[in-house]
């Protein structure tokens, strides 16, 4: 398979998976309180178990895709979620939505950090690549909720059953698709003492963990406001709310074509005027 052709199937991997997450994720606090019945409290828990396990669980997703190779962990995060989604669908007690939304966020610990990684040392533009990426999944997730609002009609376990198929048919294309490349030679244990000692790697993962603290809202307080002000007509708008965020980040996502390498070219004179003040 030739670079360019990997990069597609990543690309078109991001926006399949950000399709069928929001074809399910979005619609769920609104099937947990009206469908279930289950207190605020519980919706909580159960979505944020599923973020905390993905979040969490990166470390060791990228982990097991340095000891297995990219295309394992990538298999088995996508089938793992397929049934994860599959068996939201179908829990109706507070434990097992637990479970249901651990296995769904552990598989996309699973598969995301190998996805990035193969994008990574696949793409000669790395910038533009991951621009792309970017675009990519945000356009899943214009049309992920769309297709959700279109199903909402329908029983949730439908809605589940069609979000676990995506990722059922994405397994399949990555399984002939993605290229079985060597796993990375293991690395020393000094290796993890660089990371946890690096303070900027801790700066900014502290910033990136409020970040996700304000965006997970958007998918646990604001369905459930909606739902006390908009009545039966919140399925319209969540969709409509997540296919307007989904534009905003899309709109100004890729640079001009010569926009990287102008941002090249000041750097370079900045550090030329640099050099000729000292």
């Amino acid at each position: 398979m030739s670079d360019r052709r990997l990069v597609r199937l990543l690309l078109l991997n991001q926006f399949t998976i950000k399709l069928g997450f929001n074809l399910l994720m979005p619609y769920l606090a609104v099937h947990l309180t009206h469908g279930l019945g289950l207190a605020a409290w519980a919706v909580g828990l159960v979505m944020g178990v599923r973020n905390a396990s993905q979040r969490g669980m990166a470390l060791v997703g990228g982990y097991l895709a340095d000891r297995w190779g990219c295309r394992v962990t990538v298999l088995a995060g996508c089938g793992l979620r397929a049934a994860g989604f599959a068996l939201l669908g179908f829990a109706d007690g507070v434990m097992t939505l637990v479970v249901a939304s651990a296995v769904t966020g552990f598989a996309g610990a699973l598969f995301d950090p190998g996805v990035r990684s193969l994008l990574a040392v696949t793409a000669d533009d790395r910038v533009r690549a991951f621009g792309w990426f970017n675009m990519a999944g945000q356009a899943g997730l214009l049309l992920g909720p769309l297709a959700g609002l279109a199903l909402s009609g329908l029983d949730f376990r439908v809605v589940a059953l069609a979000a676990a198929g995506v990722f059922v048919l994405l397994t399949v294309l990555q399984g002939i698709g993605l290229p079985a490349l060597p796993p990375e030679p293991r690395q020393e244990r000094s290796g993890w003492r660089i990371v946890l000692g690096n303070r900027p790697f801790w700066c900014f993962a502290l910033a990136m963990t409020g970040s996700y603290v304000l965006s997970f809202q958007v998918y646990l307080a604001l369905p459930l406001v909606m739902g006390r002000t908009l009545g039966a007509e919140q399925d319209l708008g969540v969709g409509e709310m997540f296919a307007l965020s989904a534009v905003l980040v899309i709109t100004p996502t890729l640079p001009p074509p010569d926009a990287d390498h102008l941002l090249v070219d000041a750097a370079g004179g900045t550090l030329g005027a640099w050099h000729a003040g000292r």
